[in-house]
């Protein structure tokens, strides 16, 4: 069964709005600590009243996102095959990825992957069961 667009685009932007309008910087640049400073300096570190576009605190080898001021320090360079390395990493466990590519100006990539490995859906939504073997969205019981 093919997994629905909308709800692979809603999966893996729980992971991925971490990037939306955040800097991302390298945890080897050299602006970086200045960067942090300055956040100390206004305040803004910790979050502020006008960042309502969080997502989860993410640590992986490749990623640390700090949600609260909008910040993702990379160990990749963030090129197109940088963010598909990122991206893999961070959705492999939530989607059975076959392909991903990135676009950036006239920069492109791609990667194919071997999927993974099986996931029960709903036969009525295709959003995947919970442990318990219901749809989160219809209610559907298998």
């Amino acid at each position: 069964m093919v997994f629905p667009c909308n709800e692979i685009r809603k999966t893996a932007w729980e992971v991925l709005k971490n990037f939306d309008h955040a800097l991302i910087l390298r945890e080897d640049d050299p602006l970086l600590p200045a960067i942090l400073a300055v956040y100390d300096a206004q305040g803004i570190r910790n979050g502020a009243p006008s960042n309502r576009m969080k997502g989860a605190p993410v640590k992986t080898d490749l990623i640390t996102c700090y949600p609260d001021c909008r910040l993702v320090v990379t160990k990749e360079t963030l090129t197109t095959e940088g963010m598909i390395k990122i991206a893999y990493d961070l959705l492999k466990d939530k989607l059975n990825i076959a392909k991903i590519t990135f676009t950036s100006g006239v920069n492109a990539a791609s990667q194919e992957y071997k999927p993974q490995g099986t996931v029960d859906r709903c036969p009525l939504c295709g959003i995947a069961l919970d442990e318990n073997g219901v749809c989160p969205k219809c209610g559907y019981r298998k």
